[in-house]
């Protein structure tokens, strides 16, 4: 089957370069020109021709003619054809997932761009940041960066990049779930492209995919199917190596899902080394996970391995933890910069300002009079600006440790509530054992034999129920002591079944503690499947600790309005999705208003009364979730109830 795809997909090479023999005329007759031009502004335009049309078929030469184009840029002083080269390198840095550099070059575009007021390409650096955004995931800043830059391309008449933008909108939401939006963008694009046969305005392969993906979204797999194959046929003509590893891609993904293993293996395998052709690296991962998903359903688990350690390689220099930590420095570089050039032009108004103040001495004297008693005055403001900041920071520190001492009380009473019921039983059997042994020594001389033994069997078998239930209760002692501690943030191999549980009852008697007459339902649906998870369990118990009371409290608080009957009940599930844990806690509360949804997960942001809560929860949780590499999000309905869904990679 292997080597059959292999022949497939080496045939389809052969033939699309043979069909795209147009395109590499081009480049070639652009090299012998290059070689051959002595004047450093031909060069500098053959470039920029050689650097756009390597960017699908050969990176690195890509690069090349990209590097030597910002070489000559700087040495014929046109700042503007430096930029358009440096968001072109950004780009192919982009399409190769080099999500850091990519974004490095595209601020630098876009800060020389809007400083020579060249519209055209600070439409394109902004394009390319909404296109890193997406691949961030940041679906909302990659909206905002495509309105930006459609609305830019529609002043300047660049009506193939103006729907270009549309197309962008269209597959964020499709990205984002929206299939009649995502549908609704692309059949606009589509027509668009319809109505003309330029090749250059169209990007048609992507057209066709992102189309068929809305289709697929829609339920409409002929579709879907239809438009991928009329993509390759379209990067076959445009010698567009990237969008053909994509499409390919789309059909490997769709036969899979269609139970087609053999097809979906021949374009998952074409796929994968026509990403590999252009250093395409996001498809490459994709591509790789898919042919490791089909060898392993097929048994032969040494390739399985072999494809997926290949997955798990460009994973890594995807979304690695250097890679990110390299993209949150350039973007705070890049907030840094927008403040130094605030900072300089405020310097520069200031200037200007001191020179119309030297007009007439009179005039002078009366405004340095002016600028001192500011100067005294903005002393001032900065004197009580920094006390203000000292004291917001101590109360701050004291909410944090506040909201850590309400956790550990809500733990204390339930633990409290727990060890109790294993202290009554130690203390009822004592009780009996010494009466039996009191009724024993009394009536020693009176009893019979048989007696005697019925008195010190019962004897025996209370002495067991007190060391079973003593036992019982030294657990909860030791588990108290765990969960109370300093975290050590160390991860450790946890049943996170068990350890719902624990919390849920730990904060269902907290809540018993507090309101004596509060009852609620609970249900749980804990998935058997999941193997233990490794994650710091502390810090994961606070964050249930702190779902679960929330859930509690809404519960509560509807039952003091509700008619009778309202019953309060929550709700805890878990299930294993992929290589994913989701963890589902809900209750039938009073929900959370619209107008509240987005700000629940701010810092010092409550629904509870003054005194009653410190805002601290959720933020913290939130935090903890992200630190452990997942997400934790929330549904809520007015008046019906909320749900709060944790997902943790396994």
């Amino acid at each position: 089957m292997q080597k059959k795809s292999i022949l497939v997909f080496l045939c389809a090479v052969i033939s699309f370069y043979s069909f795209a023999q147009v395109s590499t005329n081009e480049i070639n007759f652009w090299k012998n020109q290059m070689a051959k031009a002595k004047d450093d502004s031909a060069r500098l335009n053959l470039a920029f021709k050689l650097a756009t049309g390597y960017r699908f078929s050969n990176v690195d030469s890509s690069f090349y003619y990209s590097d030597l184009g910002i070489k000559l840029a700087d040495g014929l002083n046109l700042p503007a054809k430096k930029a358009e080269f440096l968001s072109l390198k950004g780009a192919t840095l982009l399409e190769s997932g080099k999500l850091p550099e990519s974004l490095q070059f595209q601020f630098e575009a876009l800060n020389i761009s809007q400083q020579v007021k060249d519209t055209n390409i600070t439409a394109y650096a902004f394009n390319r940041i909404g296109n890193t955004y997406m691949e961030l995931g940041d679906y909302k800043k990659a909206i905002d960066n495509y309105v930006l830059s459609r609305n830019l391309f529609y002043t300047i008449k660049s009506y193939g990049m103006y729907y270009n933008e549309i197309s962008n909108i269209g597959n964020i939401y499709n990205l984002m779930h929206i299939a009649d939006s995502a549908l609704y963008y692309g059949k606009i694009v589509y027509d668009a492209s319809l109505k003309t046969n330029d090749r250059e305005d169209f990007t048609r392969p992507e057209i066709m995919f992102r189309l068929g993906n809305a289709y697929k979204a829609k339920g409409n797999n002929t579709q879907a199917l239809k438009f991928y194959k009329r993509g390759v046929a379209e990067a076959y003509i445009d010698n567009d190596l990237r969008d053909l590893s994509m499409n390919f891609l789309l059909i490997a993904k769709l036969y899979k899902e269609t139970d087609q293993p053999d097809s979906s293996m021949k374009y998952a395998l074409n796929s994968l080394q026509t990403a590999d052709a252009v250093s395409f690296r996001k498809c490459i991962y994709e591509a790789s996970t898919l042919i490791s998903e089909l060898f392993k359903n097929n048994n032969r688990y040494d390739s399985a391995f072999k494809y997926l350690s290949k997955a798990n390689i460009e994973k890594d220099s995807l979304t690695g933890t250097k890679r990110f930590q390299e993209l949150q420095g350039i973007i705070l570089n890049e907030q840094q910069r927008d403040r130094e050039i605030e900072a300089n032009r405020i310097a520069v108004q200031n200037k200007q300002r001191q020179y119309a103040l030297l007009a007439g001495l009179g005039i002078v004297l009366i405004i340095a009079f002016i600028l001192y008693h500011n100067n005294k005055q903005k002393q001032k403001v900065n004197t009580i600006l920094n006390t203000t900041v000292t004291n917001l920071k101590s109360t701050q520190a004291q909410l944090i440790q506040s909201e850590k001492m309400a956790s550990l009380g809500e733990l204390t009473a339930g633990i409290a509530h727990e060890i109790q019921n294993p202290l009554n039983f130690v203390n009822n059997f004592s009780e009996i054992s010494r009466e039996l042994i009191d009724e024993l020594k009394s009536q020693k001389s009176k009893l019979k034999s048989e007696e005697q033994d019925e008195i010190l069997n019962d004897i025996d078998t209370n002495l067991e129920k007190i060391n079973h239930h003593g036992k019982r209760a030294d657990a909860i002692v030791k588990g108290m002591l765990q969960h109370s501690r300093q975290s050590s943030g160390k991860k450790e191999l946890t049943d996170i079944n068990a350890l719902c549980d624990e919390y849920l009852r730990l904060s269902y008697h907290g809540m018993r503690a507090k309101e004596k007459d509060f009852n609620a339902g609970i249900e749980t649906g804990f998935d058997n499947s999941i193997r233990k998870i490794n994650i710091v369990p502390q810090d994961i118990g606070r964050v249930l600790l702190n779902l679960y009371n929330n859930a509690f409290y809404a519960t509560n608080e509807k039952k003091k309005t509700a008619d009778e009957n309202y019953k309060p009940l929550i709700s805890v599930q878990t299930k294993k999705i992929n290589d994913r844990i989701e963890i589902r806690v809900s209750d039938n509360g009073n929900g959370i208003p619209k107008n509240i949804v987005d700000k629940i997960f701010q810092p010092f942001f409550t629904t509870k009364p003054t005194g009653q809560g410190t805002g601290l929860g959720l933020s913290l949780s939130y935090d903890i979730v992200k630190a452990h590499g997942g997400e934790i999000k929330m549904e809520s309905k007015e008046g019906e109830g909320s749900e709060f869904i944790i997902q943790l990679p396994v």
